[in-house]
């Protein structure tokens, strides 16, 4: 049942440091990234072949006209951005679509943390979501199917990782592993998606890559609601207008906490605005410059998407297990210090991207160079990504936890905002111009961070939490 967090801490279910049913966590832990290996089998899934299928099929005359409300949508879209072909109207909307997905999760965690609970938030987005992939097998029903899964996406985010942190007492060196292991859950998911949903799409029809997708998502349904009884009990605090001093809105101490977190988030939105090139123009950069020759066979570019998926698995499970290793020997390092090592990994990894392509001159890149990109970048990820949740869902005020990791997938949205932005000057500079650019923006992280980070650490290493309960 959902209770109101009272002023008093007291003990929460689902907290017990004795619970190492899963790996060493607790089972509730299990049954979440079950449903996160489903969620995004399906998420990425349609979008491994949402732009083929509106360029290929669904926005060609004879089809475009059967999508309910479609004409008034376009003429929306068109008076926005001016008169669209058919493709740029497919690359809008898959924007539009993706951005608003990591956008939404914020007031998802409002909703969450405020009204309804955690759990029964999940459940919800989590059935709406099921009935959006199912809607994107017709074609009629498509911007029906596109609400439906940015409403749920919004739901499910921010709530599911609220419940990660809540799994775990304030002083559990368990929670960075455990979203490390989430952070692998999501990409088994990732990766396993384009063999299945793709192929089924490319080769055998639209409507079949669309019912595996939402057969994924069914199975993060089910697993989540099988999973439900070992969930932390769902909080909710009444809805107040947060305010200075008293009467339950924010005082000045959880205040400067939530400008800390803020600003440490800044970092995130440096990094991902760089790495997410990986998937904007790296492939673009990689077909024209890249040397893909190997034994005669040309590698397809795509191909890079799959290392990409491996090299994160492969990453987050050597970071969890050093973090094990140096938490046993009471050698952990600060979540700043350890952000500040993923973005200058980040930053190495462009560094080689530019310097490769100023050697080569007018040649063709070496395979090895890309490859090394993507060692680099994707290790950076477990450093950045998962101890950035972590430290939200340890640091921030309970009340608001579930909120502001809903702004962590916000700055994911201002990210792939700022990719498209650098996009732009792919075509004006040199390509070690343009990967040294995301070289400096990473960079740029890493100053920030050594700067601050000391200052930053002691503002998060204070209590904000008796006025909204434990988390």
């Amino acid at each position: 049942m959902t209770q109101v967090t009272p002023e008093r801490p007291v003990a929460k279910p689902g907290r017990d440091s004795d619970d190492t049913a899963f790996f060493g966590h607790p089972r509730g832990l299990g049954f979440i990234v079950t449903a996160e290996v489903g969620w995004s089998f399906a998420y990425y899934g349609m979008v491994s072949i949402l732009t083929l299928y509106m360029t290929q099929r669904l926005f060609t005359p004879g089809h475009m006209e059967h999508i309910w409300g479609f004409a008034a949508y376009s003429r929306v879209l068109q008076t926005l951005f001016g008169a669209m072909t058919p493709l740029a109207l497919a690359s809008q909307t898959f924007g539009l679509v993706t951005g608003l997905i990591y956008a939404t999760p914020i007031l998802g965690g409002l909703l969450g943390d405020r009204w309804i609970g955690q759990g029964r938030a999940v459940m919800i987005g989590l059935g709406v979501l099921v009935a959006g992939h199912l809607a994107l097998i017709a074609e009629q029903s498509f911007l029906i199917a596109i609400a439906l899964l940015i409403v749920g996406g919004g739901l499910v985010k921010s709530n599911l990782l609220g419940q990660i942190g809540r799994l775990y007492g304030p002083d559990d060196p368990r929670r960075a592993r455990a979203f490390g292991i989430f952070l692998i859950g999501v990409n088994i998911g990732g990766f396993i998606t384009p063999l299945v949903v793709g192929t089924l799409g490319e080769k055998v029809g639209w409507s079949q890559g669309f019912m595996a997708a939402a057969g994924g998502m069914l199975l993060a349904f089910v697993a989540y609601l099988a999973g439900r009884r070992h969930m932390p009990t769902d909080e909710v605090s009444a809805p107040k207008v947060p305010a200075l001093g008293g009467g339950g809105g924010l005082n000045r101490r959880e205040l400067a906490v939530i400008l800390a977190l803020l600003a440490v988030l800044v970092t995130e939105v440096l990094n991902i605005g760089s790495y997410n090139q990986a998937f904007n123009l790296f492939p673009v950069w990689a077909s024209q410059h890249v040397n893909r020759t190997l034994f005669g066979f040309q590698m397809p570019v795509t191909w890079f998407s799959a290392l990409d998926g491996v090299l994160t698995i492969v990453a987050t499970l050597l970071a969890v297990g050093f973090w094990g290793w140096q938490s046993s020997r009471g050698r952990e390092p600060r979540e700043t210090t350890r952000i500040a090592i993923g973005c200058a990994m980040t930053t190495a990894g462009f560094l080689v991207l530019a310097m490769a392509s100023a050697l080569s001159g007018a040649g063709k890149v070496p395979l090895l160079a890309p490859i090394a990109f993507f060692v680099l970048v994707d290790g950076a990820l477990p450093w950045v990504d998962t101890v950035m949740m972590a430290l939200i869902s340890r640091a921030a005020p309970a009340r608001l936890t579930t909120t502001l990791l809903g702004v962590y997938y916000l700055s994911f949205a201002v990210g792939n905002f700022l990719v498209g932005w650098l996009g732009r000057t792919y075509e004006t500079l040199a390509p070690a111009h343009f990967w040294g650019l995301h070289a400096a923006i990473a960079g740029s992280a890493v100053v920030f961070l050594m700067v601050m980070g000391s200052r930053l650490n002691r503002v998060l290493d204070s209590d904000a939490r008796p006025l909204g309960g434990t988390q």
